[in-house]
């Protein structure tokens, strides 16, 4: 009897130290997940800062308050900041001691995030081309593009949302 109650109590905190052991992993992969959120967002709000720029350029050149030549050096300016930055999205940081199963979400997300960004980026370059070259083929890219940053948007929120929750962030 005596040996049994020193079987269970033995397995009952084997079972508590197993359970406090996976809490602090999991509180160590709720950091890590922030820290990845948060660099990554610092670089998505520096590109849609620099994203305003688009919209100011192309009231200007609209209200004829530049020269076209000043929009074309402008945008494609535009265009190299917003590609150094979808540069800075790609480096963000995925911690190797997190799961594998997060560690392929958090890479996944990155990639799309940067890949979306870069979609914004080349908007800028085909509205600088079709200003010098007047195709009208580049204002259908300029739509594309557009279109690929929504469609990549929702599943970037839905993916970070799921890895948060199977961290234990609410």
């Amino acid at each position: 009897m005596k040996n049994t109650r020193r079987k269970i109590a033995f397995v009952v905190l084997s079972i508590f130290l197993f359970l406090i052991g996976c809490g602090e992993d999991n509180k160590k992969h709720q950091a890590q997940v922030l820290a990845f959120e948060q660099e990554l967002m610092k670089a998505v709000k520096q590109a849609d800062e620099t994203a305003t720029e688009f919209s100011v350029i192309a009231d200007n050149i609209k209200n004829q308050k530049i020269s076209k030549e000043e929009a074309v050096n402008r945008l494609k300016n535009l265009k190299k900041d917003m590609s150094r930055i979808t540069d800075k999205m790609y480096a963000t940081k995925v911690d190797d001691t997190l799961p594998s199963d997060i560690k392929e979400k958090l890479n996944d997300i990155k990639d799309r995030t940067a890949y979306a960004y870069f979609q914004k980026a080349k908007v800028a370059g085909h509205l600088a081309t079709y200003l010098e070259s007047k195709d009208q083929q580049e204002l259908r890219f300029i739509d594309q593009n557009f279109k690929n940053f929504k469609e990549e948007m929702e599943p970037i929120k839905k993916g970070l949302k799921e890895v948060k929750q199977a961290v234990g962030i609410k």
